[in-house]
């Protein structure tokens, strides 16, 4: 017997009081089924164009990625590489699976008029990042910000679970916002929690923009060829919720492991290798909260 799934919630047609009633300020997420099927960027964004049009611009992908959900055992140094986007959609043409991840759209000029997330009224928006990939898997994982992510070529299946799930997720206890969990295969014997859990679930097409509340656990696998967009925006979350999170795993582990992280890696100043796609360890984001570094 596995987690409990259920369909993510969906609107066709962006009314903004029932948005903001129904869901932002309740916290839930919601698929926006078609909202962004008007953009320029749906209707002419793929691998090739970008080659095209960005093709000597220098960027740090990850490369050769694992077939795996939970990414987050590798290292960051091990697959992070330098090179064009020409060079990117060369490999994801040969079937690397491979990730431009977290990258501010201003790095490609001229892109900002090819999407329109005004329309979906964030408020105080942060920054636009742009997503290219082949055959990625995010991890499950929480950011600190309210994002409207669009989907805009190819497709990506998302799993969703509650802030509250955090102990059910079995995080890692050096990494308190990533989760051990393959959410799609999970082994129930290595992570028998998960079987408490309720995952919410989607599929998103071309034009459909899923809005993923701050502190919400999420996990996205794409397609071969994918591009996406993500919309940060509204007041972050602070470290009152890491200290709720770490609560949550009701767990000694993560507290033993980020008291040694903050004297080793921080007060000591050892290096450390960094998860992929992670932050520091708790401990050092903890210590350079503290000394404000």
């Amino acid at each position: 017997m596995g987690p409990t799934r259920i369909p993510i919630r969906e609107m066709t047609g962006f009314d903004p009081a029932v948005f903001q009633r129904e869901y932002r300020e309740p916290a839930q997420p919601v698929v926006l089924r078609g909202a962004a099927s008007s953009w320029t960027a749906t209707r002419t964004w793929s691998p090739e164009a970008f080659a095209a049009r960005f093709g000597d611009v220098v960027i740090t992908p990850s490369v050769n990625l694992p077939d795996t959900e939970v990414p987050y055992h590798s290292r960051d140094v091990d697959h992070r590489r330098t090179m064009t986007v020409r060079e990117l959609v060369a490999r994801m043409e040969a079937g690397d699976r491979c990730y431009i991840d977290q990258v501010v759209v201003g790095k490609y000029p001229g892109l900002e008029d090819d999407y329109e997330f005004s329309s979906l009224q964030p408020p105080n928006i942060l920054t636009v990042l742009v997503w290219i990939g082949s055959r990625t898997r995010s991890g499950l994982h929480y950011d600190y910000i309210d994002n409207f992510f669009a989907q805009v070529h190819g497709t990506k299946q998302a799993i969703l679970a509650a802030p509250e799930e955090a102990r059910n997720l079995h995080v890692f206890n050096d990494a308190h916002t990533k989760s051990q969990v393959a959410p799609q295969h999970p082994d129930l014997r290595a992570h028998p929690r998960l079987k408490r859990a309720t995952l919410h679930e989607t599929s998103l097409e071309p034009g459909d923009v899923l809005y993923i509340p701050k502190g919400w656990w999420h996990y996205l696998a794409s397609s071969e060829r994918s591009i996406s967009l993500s919309c940060w925006h509204g007041t972050p979350l602070g470290p009152l919720h890491d200290l709720k999170v770490m609560l949550n795993t009701r767990r000694p582990g993560p507290w033993l492991r980020l008291v040694r992280d903050f004297f080793w890696y921080g007060v000591f100043r050892r290096p450390y290798e960094r998860r992929l796609y992670s932050p520091p360890p708790t401990g050092v984001m903890l210590y350079e909260l503290v000394f404000k570094r």
